[in-house]
C-alpha cells in the first residue's frame, strides 16, 4: 500500500513538474480562491513548479510566483528564503524593467517588518511603496490598502487600520478574491478589537470564518478562530473562549507547517487556565510553549510562556523557581526592547511579590513598573509631537512649492506677453517703413493670433479644472478653492457674530464594482455623469461639486453649518437612491454613503484634516450598512488630538463628538 502511494504521489509531482506555466497560474488561482490549507503545504506544492516559473515563463506570472512565495516564507517565518525571494524580485524589478516585480518586494519586505513587529521599519518602507506611482492592477491596489492598514494597526492606529482594511476588504470583494477578503476582514477584526469595538470584531470574525470556512482556507480558519477566542476573553464569556482555543489549537495541529498558530494557542490556553486557578494544565501548557519557541526561534513568545510558568509554578507552591522563571522573562523582554511587555511583566511580578507578602520587593519592583510607563508615554509624545511638526514642515514645503509654481507661471507668461509687444512694436515700426497696407495685415494678423490664444487659453483653463467625463470640478480645483476658502475663513476667525465654515461632503457610489461588471465601463460612467448632474441640480449656485475620485464625490457647501448639512445629505441621499439610474433602456439602482463634517472643527485645522474626517465618517457609513450618511454635529475641544489622527471612530467610543445617521430612501 505504502509502494502505491509513493507511485502516485511520485506520479503526481511528475505530472505537475512536467506541465506548462499554465500549472503555475492554476495554483496560484488555487490559492487566491481557496486559500491553502498551511503555509508549509503550499510551499511545497509551488516549490515543485519552480521550473514552470523559470525564465521562459511569462514575466508577469514570474513576478506573481516570486510574491506567494516570499509570502508563504514569511507565514512560515523562514527568513533565509523570504530574503532570497524578495531579492529575486528585485533584481526582476532591475534587469528585466518590472513594475509589479518593484510593488511586490516593497510589499513583501513591509509584510516582513510588520511580521517581526517592527513598526518604525514597516512605515518606511511603506512610503517608499506610496512614493511609486499609483498602480493600475486592482491587485496591487488592494495589496496596497490592505498593508497600509497592515502599518497602521503595527503602530497602533486602529482607526487607519479600520479605514484602509474597509477599502482592502471591498475591492477583494469586488474582484472576486476571497482569501484576500478573508485577510482583510481579518485586520478589521484585530483593529476593533484594540479599539475595544467587540460587537464590530465579532462581526467582522464571523464574517471571515463563514468565508473562510466555505472556499476551505484552513490556515486562516486557526488564525480567525484564535481571534475569536481574544473577543470571548474581553467579553468576559469564558466557555466560548476555551471552545474558540482549543479549536484553533486542533485545526492548527491537523496540518503541517502550523507551528506557528499552535504557538500562540499553546499560551493563550496556559493563561487561560491560569485565570481559572488550573495551575497544573497552565504549567504545562507553558512549558511545551517555550519548547516550541526555542524551536521556532520566537524569543518573545518564550518570554511571555516563561512569564506564564513561572506565575504557575509560584501559585503551585514552587516559589524560587516560579520568581526565577518571572525574573528571566524580563531579562529577557528588557533584551529584545519590548517596552510594552516589560511594563506588564513587571507589574505582574510586583503583584506576585505582594501575594507572598515579600512588601519591600514589591515596591521596588513596582517602582520600576511605574518608572518605565512614564519614560514610554514621554517617548510616545515626542514621536507625536514629532511626527505632528513633520506634518507640519512637509505641508508648508508643499504649500510653498505649489506657491512658487504659479509665480513662476505668471512670471513666464508675463515674459511670453512682453516679448509679443515689443516684436509688434518692432514689426509695426517696420510697417510704418514700408506703407500702411502692410501695417494694417500685420495688425489683422495679430488680431487673429490673439483671439486664437485667448480660446486656445480658455479652453486649457477649463479643461485643467473641469473633469472630462461628468464635467464637475476636478480635484486640482478643489484644492485650488479650498485655499481660499481657508484664507477667507482665516481673515474672519475673530467675528464673534458667526463663525464661517465651508460644509464639506463626501459621497462614494455603493457597489460601483457591480455596476461595472454588469454594464461594462460605458455603463459606468454614464451613472457618474448622471449622479453629477443631479448633484449639480440640488445643490445652490456658490456651491461646487467635485469628481474627487473614480466613485467618489465631494460637495463644498459654503457657509453650512453640521445643522444645514444635515439638512441637504437627506436630499442627496433622496435624489440619489429614490430614482434608478437608465443606462441602454436598463433600470440601475444607485445609493450613496456620505460623511459630512464642517471646516474647521476646531481652531488651526487644515481644510485637508477635516475632509480627512469626513472620510472617516463616510466609512463608518459602509461599514453600518452603506446607503446612508453619518455626519459630524459637534466636536468637544478634547477631540482635537484624536480627530488630527483621522480617528473619528475613537473619538465617537470617547464621547468627544456627537455624530447624526441619516438614513437613505429604502
Amino acid at each position: 500500500m505504502a509502494k502505491i502511494l509513493a507511485l502516485l504521489l511520485l506520479c503526481a509531482l511528475s505530472a505537475t513538474t512536467w506541465a506548462s506555466p499554465l500549472a503555475v497560474q492554476k495554483v496560484l488561482q488555487q490559492h487566491r480562491l481557496h486559500g491553502f490549507t498551511s503555509p508549509g503545504t503550499a510551499i511545497v506544492q509551488l516549490e515543485a513548479l519552480r521550473e514552470d516559473a523559470g525564465p521562459s515563463a511569462p514575466l508577469e506570472l514570474r513576478a506573481k510566483y516570486h510574491n506567494e512565495l516570499a509570502m508563504l516564507y514569511i507565514s512560515a517565518e523562514n527568513t533565509a528564503k523570504t530574503e532570497a525571494e524578495i531579492q529575486q524580485l528585485g533584481r526582476m524589478a532591475t534587469a528585466e524593467q518590472c513594475d509589479s516585480c518593484r510593488y511586490y518586494k516593497l510589499i513583501r519586505e513591509v509584510h516582513w517588518a510588520v511580521r517581526r513587529q517592527d513598526g518604525p521599519a514597516a512605515q518606511r518602507l511603506l512610503a517608499q511603496l506610496d512614493a511609486l506611482p499609483a498602480p493600475t492592477d486592482r491587485n496591487l491596489v488592494q495589496a496596497l490598502e490592505y498593508w497600509r492598514g497592515g502599518v497602521s494597526q503595527t503602530v497602533g492606529d486602529h482607526d487607519q487600520a479600520i479605514m484602509h482594511g474597509l477599502r482592502a476588504a471591498k475591492l477583494a470583494q469586488e474582484d472576486g478574491n476571497p482569501a484576500e477578503q478573508i485577510r482583510s476582514l481579518n485586520l478589521l477584526l484585530l483593529a476593533n478589537i484594540s479599539r475595544r469595538d467587540l460587537k464590530l470584531a465579532a462581526q467582522f470574525s464571523d464574517e471571515a470564518y463563514a468565508l473562510a470556512e466555505k472556499i476551505g482556507f484552513t490556515y486562516m480558519k486557526a488564525y480567525v478562530r484564535a481571534n475569536q477566542a481574544w473577543i470571548y476573553s474581553l467579553a468576559n464569556e469564558p466557555e466560548k473562549q476555551f471552545q474558540a482555543l482549543t479549536d484553533a489549537l486542533r485545526i492548527a495541529r491537523s496540518q503541517p507547517g502550523m507551528a506557528d498558530v499552535e504557538l500562540i494557542n499553546l499560551i493563550n490556553l496556559a493563561e487561560y487556565h491560569g485565570s481559572r486557578k488550573d495551575f497544573r494544565q497552565a504549567a504545562d501548557l507553558a512549558s511545551e510553549a517555550i519548547s516550541l519557541a526555542a524551536q521556532q526561534g520566537k524569543p518573545n513568545a518564550k518570554a511571555i510562556a516563561m512569564l506564564l510558568l513561572g506565575n504557575a509554578q509560584v501559585e503551585l507552591g514552587d516559589v524560587d523557581r516560579g520568581l526565577a522563571a518571572m525574573q528571566a522573562s524580563i531579562a529577557l523582554l528588557e533584551s529584545l526592547d519590548a517596552t510594552n511587555y516589560v511594563i506588564d511583566s513587571t507589574n505582574q511580578l510586583a503583584n506576585v511579590y505582594e501575594k507572598l507578602g515579600r512588601d519591600g520587593e514589591a515596591l521596588s519592583t513596582l517602582r520600576k513598573a511605574t518608572a518605565l510607563k512614564e519614560a514610554a508615554i514621554t517617548e510616545e509624545r515626542d514621536k507625536v509631537v514629532s511626527a505632528a511638526q513633520e506634518k507640519f514642515s512637509a505641508e508648508r514645503k508643499d504649500h510653498e512649492i505649489e506657491r512658487l509654481s504659479l509665480e513662476n507661471a505668471r512670471h513666464d507668461a508675463e515674459v511670453v506677453a512682453r516679448t509679443w509687444q515689443q516684436w509688434l512694436w518692432a514689426s509695426a515700426a517696420v510697417a510704418f517703413a514700408l506703407g500702411g497696407v502692410l501695417l494694417i495685415q500685420l495688425l489683422n494678423r495679430t488680431r487673429s493670433r490673439n483671439r486664437l490664444l485667448e480660446n486656445k487659453n480658455a479652453a486649457l483653463s477649463e479643461q485643467s479644472v473641469l473633469d472630462p467625463l461628468t464635467s464637475a470640478f476636478n480635484r486640482r480645483y478643489c484644492h485650488v478653492l479650498m485655499g481660499q476658502q481657508e484664507a477667507l475663513i482665516a481673515a474672519r476667525s475673530n467675528d464673534r457674530k458667526q463663525k464661517p465654515c465651508v460644509g464639506l461632503m463626501l459621497l462614494d457610489i455603493d457597489y460601483f464594482k457591480l455596476v461595472n461588471d454588469s454594464l461594462g465601463h460605458a455603463g459606468g460612467d454614464a451613472v457618474l455623469v448622471e449622479i453629477a448632474q443631479r448633484l449639480q441640480d440640488l445643490v445652490r449656485q456658490h456651491d461646487t461639486v467635485v469628481r474627487w475620485g473614480g466613485e467618489e464625490f465631494v460637495l463644498v457647501l459654503p457657509s453650512t453649518a453640521p445643522a444645514g448639512m444635515l439638512v441637504l445629505v437627506e436630499r442627496v441621499l433622496n435624489v440619489v437612491g429614490n430614482k434608478p439610474v437608465m443606462v441602454d433602456d436598463k433600470q440601475v439602482k444607485v445609493t450613496v454613503s456620505v460623511g459630512c463634517a464642517a471646516f474647521p472643527l476646531f481652531p488651526g485645522q487644515s481644510w485637508e484634516d477635516a475632509l480627512q474626517v469626513a472620510d472617516s465618517a463616510m466609512y463608518i457609513a459602509k461599514a453600518r450598512g452603506r446607503n446612508r450618511a453619518v455626519c459630524v454635529m459637534h466636536v468637544d475641544p478634547e477631540a482635537q488630538a484624536t480627530l488630527m489622527r483621522g480617528d473619528l471612530a475613537a473619538a465617537d467610543d470617547a464621547g468627544q463628538v456627537v455624530l447624526e445617521i441619516v438614513e437613505g430612501p429604502q
